[in-house]
Order: structure tokens, then C-alpha cells, then sequence
């Protein structure tokens, strides 16, 4: 057997995401310590990511030696590729001068695939050949299913490949147009590991073809969404069987993730709402006292409806912003 752990997003970083209240450097290395417990109990050959290790291209020297330390920790390998979070304006070709660049050359067990084009990493030799590869972020991913499979060609037909990509692979048609749909994406690769999307998708085996597609999201919450706060933080184990050509995909949660309820904080969110609720209404009394009648002195207007209805000065002066950037629109 060969076994994989495969784990979502990191995205490192030294101080704490403006939707977090706890500790969140530290719960990083407590979530990746728990990780490497999980592969050696059961046994794995290697780790796996799909890029975003880090939140942003450069952290500071202090950040990067911590996590440093923590993952030379690690007795097994660590394969991944790069994110877009990893690289300077999402050019793959920035990767030399960033954190996660200085990252690989500190820890010996951090390897990181490049390239599409890189050649497969051998990993297992049974009747069937299991070959690693990975697809790193580009402004050219997730256009016309571009990502999923690996630029090389397997000469074996009895391989077994395992890709890794960087990208917005769905199980479902988002409100944006940059993604690839997992139920139609062409790939020669028979395990298809991606991250990127920080909810995941789970475990999905493609019946037409026998593809297996797996995103079990980020391994630490980054925004305090309705779907983060319930979201089960996970890993996946993969399992290969090289001997009859079969491979599966389960889930291990992750035990020291707390409730999101306990360390995601909703408070700004639930603000913008009743901000943006006022605004709404606000301009509705405006809309009420002009008779949708262009009037000479709008500011009066206002001054009059914010009176009546004890609105903040806040709500008045981005409504005076508002009203002034449309007049621009219209003088242009």
C-alpha cells in the first residue's frame, strides 16, 4: 500500500486575521504538529499540500524561522506546490525571491513542485507505478480546465498518477466565472488532490471515468463566514493499493480545531450588514422627501432626514460620499 495524508491550505502568517480570537500562530503549529502525528499513526509515505503555505509572498524572519523549526519536526516528507497567496502578483516565476522559497532551503523535507512540466516523482513500484506531479497557481489556471493534469506524459499505462493543483476546481457553479468544474474537467492524472478553495468540496468519485477528486479545505480559518464557523476542520488519507490498481480517499478531523463559534468572530460582519441595512434605508427617506425630483440643495436633504430618523454622522457622511461620486459619474 502506499498512503498519502493530504492536507488543505496553511496559510502561515505571524499575527492574527482580523476575524480570529485566539492565537493564531499558535494554533497553526498545534494543528501542523497534530498533522504529523496523524501521518505516522497511520502509517503514511508522505504529506501532501497544495500550495498557500504561507498567507502572503514574504513574512518576516522571526515568522519564518518558527515555522521553520515546527515543520523540521516532521520526520516524513512534505510535497507541495505553490499558491497564489505564495508567489508576488501570482507570477509562479517570483517564487525564487519568496518566504516560501527560503522555507524549502531551511526545512530538507520540503519539497516543492514547481511545474507541471517537473517529472513525476516516483513514489511506489508494485504492478501498478504511483507518480506524484503538481500544477502551481498561474493567471492561466482554471481557464478551459487548465490545472488538473500534469504537462508530462505517463508512458506507463499501468501508472498511477497523483496530481496536485492549485486551483478552483467546484462541485458547484460559483457567482464567478474563474473556476473548473470538477464533474467535466479533463485530467490524466487518477487521483486528483486541490485545494484553493477553503470550504473543499470533500471526496468525489467520478463515476464515468473513475477519477478521484478530494479537497477537504484549509486546515486553519481564515474568515468567520456562516460555512467557516460550521465547517469540520479535516485531513484526508489517501490509500493506493499498487498491487490492483485501486485508491480511496477518508476523512480524519483534525481534534485540537475548536468549534468556529469559540475563535471566529462574526461582530464586523454582522456590523457591515446593519451599515449597509442603514444606508439602504436611508436612502429610501431621501428618496421619499425629494419625490425622485433632482433637487438644488441635497445636503439639506440629508441633514433634514438624518435629523428626523437620529442617524450617525457615519451614515450621513458616506451617504454625501455616495451622492457626490454619483454627480461625478454624471458631470463625466
Amino acid at each position: 500500500m502506499v498512503k498519502f495524508l493530504f492536507v488543505g491550505d496553511w496559510h502561515l502568517r505571524g499575527n492574527n486575521p482580523r476575524n480570529r480570537t485566539d492565537d493564531y500562530p499558535e494554533v497553526a503549529k498545534e494543528k501542523l504538529r497534530e498533522v504529523f502525528k496523524i501521518a505516522v499513526d497511520n502509517g503514511v509515505d508522505a504529506i501532501l499540500q497544495p500550495g498557500d503555505i504561507f498567507d502572503r509572498p514574504e513574512v518576516g524572519i522571526a515568522v519564518l524561522l518558527e515555522y521553520a523549526q515546527v515543520l523540521n519536526e516532521c520526520p516524513l516528507d512534505i510535497y507541495c506546490t505553490i499558491g497564489n497567496h505564495d508567489i508576488y502578483g501570482y507570477n509562479v516565476e517570483s517564487y525564487y525571491r519568496t518566504s516560501l522559497r527560503l522555507l524549502e532551503m531551511l526545512v530538507p523535507n520540503l519539497h516543492v513542485i514547481q511545474s507541471s512540466n517537473d517529472k513525476p516523482i516516483y513514489m511506489a513500484k508494485g504492478r501498478y507505478k504511483v507518480y506524484l506531479t503538481a500544477t502551481p497557481y498561474s493567471k492561466d489556471m482554471d481557464i478551459n480546465g487548465y490545472g488538473y493534469s500534469p504537462d508530462v506524459e505517463y508512458n506507463d499505462p499501468d501508472a498511477i498518477g497523483v496530481h496536485i493543483a492549485h486551483g478552483m476546481l467546484l462541485d458547484h457553479k460559483p457567482p464567478f466565472d474563474r473556476y473548473s468544474d470538477l464533474y467535466k474537467v479533463d485530467t490524466k492524472a487518477s487521483v486528483i488532490l486541490t485545494g484553493h478553495d477553503h470550504m473543499g468540496y470533500g471526496i468525489y468519485n467520478r463515476s464515468a471515468d473513475g477519477k478521484l477528486f478530494v479537497n477537504p479545505g484549509s486546515l486553519l480559518r481564515m474568515s468567520a463566514s456562516v460555512g467557516e464557523i460550521t465547517r469540520q476542520v479535516r485531513v484526508a488519507l489517501i490509500t493506493i493499493d499498487e498491487i490492483k490498481g485501486t485508491y480511496s480517499a477518508d476523512f480524519i478531523p483534525i481534534e485540537s480545531a475548536k468549534p468556529g463559534e469559540e475563535v471566529l468572530d462574526r461582530s464586523r460582519i454582522e456590523e457591515e450588514k446593519e451599515r449597509q441595512y442603514a444606508m439602504e434605508n436611508f436612502s429610501a427617506l431621501i428618496q421619499g422627501h425629494t419625490g425622485n425630483k433632482v433637487l438644488m440643495d441635497i445636503n439639506q436633504i440629508i441633514d433634514q432626514v438624518a435629523a428626523e430618523e437620529k442617524y450617525s454622522p457615519d451614515v450621513v457622511r458616506t451617504a454625501l460620499q455616495i451622492i457626490d461620486g454619483q454627480r461625478e459619474k454624471v458631470e463625466a
